[in-house]
């Protein structure tokens, strides 16, 4: 009997921004409806450096950065800026390929792939886990900029061994964003609209500071 091949997976993440929480402190029963649950994550310092070449990756769509020294990518695949959809590579093989395929650049990892840092911040963050699956995450970072993000992640398998499709890919992404539109009107009492994005708002920083 032929064996079955083992599915593939991509992550995929959704989420939609927010300029800051709505209420002094973020709890369970801090405003009407009340959430399901809500359980408070500890806090902790986040250390990022963004990196490009000549604005090739962030033009097609991706955030490579190196997060407390591993490094992620972030493809986005539609949305808004305030609504955001990504699919995330973690592994150096895929990162590299990707890095490669849309710049033509083919740096190891140690020359950290042939780009450049182009922002660099460390971040406070809190986090809390709403009704069981939905992450709320507020942003306090070193240049005094603030910003929250409500999100969803899912890890979606591929068919008999293939890669999930872009179709596949864009529905779920779909349902996802409609689940966190709702979850942000339910709980309306609790967040603040409006965000501007960490990675802009650190480059206006810079440009009124002459840095």
């Amino acid at each position: 009997m032929a064996s079955r091949r083992l599915p593939k997976t991509c992550i995929l993440e959704v989420e939609r921004k927010f300029r800051s929480l709505a209420v002094p402190q973020l709890t369970q029963y801090g405003g009407l409806p009340h959430f399901k649950s809500l359980k408070k994550l500890p806090a902790k310092v986040i250390h990022d450096a963004y990196y490009d070449k000549d604005k090739l990756l962030s033009q097609s769509g991706a955030w490579i950065r190196k997060r407390d020294d591993i490094w992620e990518a972030k493809l986005k695949k539609g949305g808004s800026f305030l609504n955001s959809r990504f699919e995330e590579l973690s592994s150096i093989e895929a990162i590299s390929a990707y890095i490669r395929h849309h710049t033509g650049i083919n740096e190891s990892e140690s020359r950290n792939f042939g780009l450049e840092p182009i922002a660099v911040f460390t971040t406070t963050r809190n986090t809390w886990i709403a009704d069981d699956e939905f992450r709320i995450v507020l942003d306090k970072m070193d240049f005094g900029h603030e910003v929250g993000e409500v999100e969803l992640q899912k890890t979606l398998l591929g068919v008999d061994g293939n890669e999930p499709t872009e179709q596949q890919k864009q529905a779920e992404m779909q349902l996802m964003d409609e689940r966190i539109v709702d979850f942000m009107k339910t709980y309306a009492w609790a967040f603040t609209l409006g965000a501007t994005g960490k990675v802009t708002a650190y480059f206006e920083w810079k440009r009124k500071n002459g840095v």
